[in-house]
């Protein structure tokens, strides 16, 4: 049997496949839109709600300095550890979001560039870990890309006076996954903090609680 070569479309057939599929997009993609809405809201309601993200930061990364009693301490924290990275944790954070969200306009809505760094106090919780430092040393790690479009009653300039007062707040859903060190670029000490995998991110108008963009990992 012979093969079957398709027939490429005339103008007037082209014009009108492409109009069906313009069509069909429209449709599919607000159900997309939903699907993720509902991820999102899954993982959040099976997760547990952290108050204060230093104090669990804290927790998690520990601190055994006592030489008499150091391996007992290690055994313990090693033990807490395990624990925890069994759940799943949600934090939101409002004052760091201008620090790292940034913006960008696209075609037919926003595309928000989320930095994965959580400043906890001088405890980082981060998306996987930092692997090395920029020529400042302040380490680098992996944008997160959210696409989202703006909520009714929100426009551009809306969206901009809520970046320029900070009326943003993140959600972010993660679980831990241990710990990581850097050692400071031409400073003692080191950045320290705790691995996590982010499971889904929202960003809302804490004014309004309207969200602008979500995305599950």
């Amino acid at each position: 049997m012979k093969g079957w070569t398709p027939r490429p479309a005339s103008g007037h057939d082209g014009y009108m496949t492409l109009c069906r599929s313009i069509a069909l997009l429209c449709l599919i993609l607000p159900s997309l839109v939903r699907a993720s809405d509902d991820r999102f809201q899954s993982l959040r309601d099976g997760a547990h709600r952290l108050d204060n993200l230093s104090s669990f930061l804290e927790r998690y990364l520990g601190s055994c300095k006592d030489e008499q009693t150091r391996s007992e301490c290690e055994r313990e924290l090693r033990s807490l550890r395990r624990n925890l990275d069994r759940e799943i944790y949600l934090t939101s954070i409002a004052e760091q979001t201008l620090e790292i969200v940034r913006p960008e306009r696209v075609h037919g809505g926003y595309r928000f560039v989320v930095t994965p760094f959580i400043d906890g106090g001088g405890i980082a919780l981060t998306h996987g870990a930092p692997r090395r430092q920029d020529a400042a040393g302040r380490p680098l790690i992996d944008f997160v890309v959210l696409d989202g479009k703006l909520p009714p009653g929100m426009d551009e300039m809306a969206l901009e006076s809520a970046l320029r007062t900070g009326r943003l707040e993140l959600e972010i859903v993660f679980r831990p996954e241990g710990i990581w060190r850097l050692k400071r670029k031409g400073q003692p000490g080191f950045y320290e903090g705790v691995k996590s995998r982010f499971l889904g991110l929202r960003l809302l108008d804490s004014r309004s609680g309207a969200q602008i963009a979500s995305k599950v990992l």
